[in-house]
């Protein structure tokens, strides 16, 4: 009885005039059957799949044949915009979206090797794809269009996974190292600082590039930061958000400043061990200030507007 069912469904399907209502997704993958209060639902018939949601449609999707192993599937949507995908032996060769028109080329293996992409009556910007010798992997993409060469590259070695951009005004460089994100940049004439990371006794990463030495706790948030200018450690609660911060300068200048949040909330300025100023931050974006004579004692407080530049209060100890 349940294989006379399947046959029925599969006539029903294939039918020019039959549809089978399935359960799917916001993007028109098919979940299940559909049943009475799920929010999507998508039509299939033998050449159309029509998605509503919750009743209204979404897009209807028409196919064609266009020969032994071409066929087109142009998809409307709600608001009149069109989508057109065309496919040789089951292999996106071109989609037009709107004015955009993307034409793909592929190799023996599957492998995407070009793409064209053309907007209206535009020049067509081009973009070529290598892969590495004896694996399926992609190493870089080449692309060349209004705005020049750009080139992106991707390495993947046994502990680091790094992806550098480079055009012809400079480049960037992101690392990814378990959980820890790095990323840096330069321009045309600059030179790029080389990276060396290392572990600490402590466990913690450290990673050292020109002046500057940051240090990293496994989980990957950052823990000191070194430069010549200061050095900044900060503090997190159990969710990874940042409390605190705390930054010491050659002049014997400390400066710690408190968030909650996200936001900064508190600010608290010392000479040595003398208090120099406290600063509060409201949410309307205005400020007060405290601020300490020599011998560290507060004599006046200062709320200024939030663009820094007028005091709204003055209030003398």
């Amino acid at each position: 009885m349940k294989h006379l069912w399947a046959m029925i469904v599969l006539l029903f399907l294939l039918s020019p005039l039959g549809a089978v209502s399935m359960k799917a997704n916001s993007i028109g993958q098919v979940l299940g059957t559909f049943e009475e209060g799920d929010r999507y639902r998508l039509d299939v018939t033998a050449h159309s799949r029509t998605l509503y949601d919750e009743g209204r449609q979404v897009w209807v999707e028409i196919d064609q044949e266009q020969g032994p192993s071409l066929k087109t599937t142009t998809r409307t949507y709600r608001d009149g915009s069109i989508v057109r995908r065309s496919y040789d032996g089951g292999s996106l060769v071109e989609e037009q979206i709107g004015k955009e028109r993307i034409a793909y080329t592929f190799d023996e293996d599957g492998r995407l090797i070009t793409s064209s992409t053309t907007i209206g009556e535009g020049e067509p910007n081009l973009a070529y794809y290598s892969y590495a010798k004896t694996k399926p992997t992609l190493i870089s993409v080449a692309r060349l269009g209004d705005d020049g060469l750009n080139l992106a590259r991707f390495v993947n070695e046994s502990n680091r996974f790094t992806v550098t951009v480079v055009d012809e005004g400079g480049g960037q460089r992101y690392t990814t190292i378990g959980s820890l994100r790095l990323s840096d940049s330069w321009t045309v004439g600059d030179e790029l600082m080389p990276v060396t990371i290392e572990e600490t006794d402590e466990g913690f990463l450290q990673v050292r590039e020109g002046g500057k030495t940051r240090t990293y706790l496994r989980s990957g948030l950052l823990h000191t930061e070194i430069t010549e200018e200061y050095e900044k450690t900060f503090s997190y609660n159990e969710e990874g958000e940042v409390t605190s911060t705390r930054t010491q300068y050659p002049d014997q200048r400390v400066l710690i400043e408190y968030f909650s949040d996200q936001q900064r909330v508190q600010s608290k300025e010392f000479l040595g061990e003398r208090s120099v100023k406290d600063t509060v931050y409201h949410d309307d974006d205005t400020y007060t200030q405290t601020l300490y004579d020599r011998e560290g004692v507060p004599y006046v407080d200062v709320t200024w507007a939030k663009d820094g530049m007028r005091a709204t209060a003055i209030r003398y100890h």
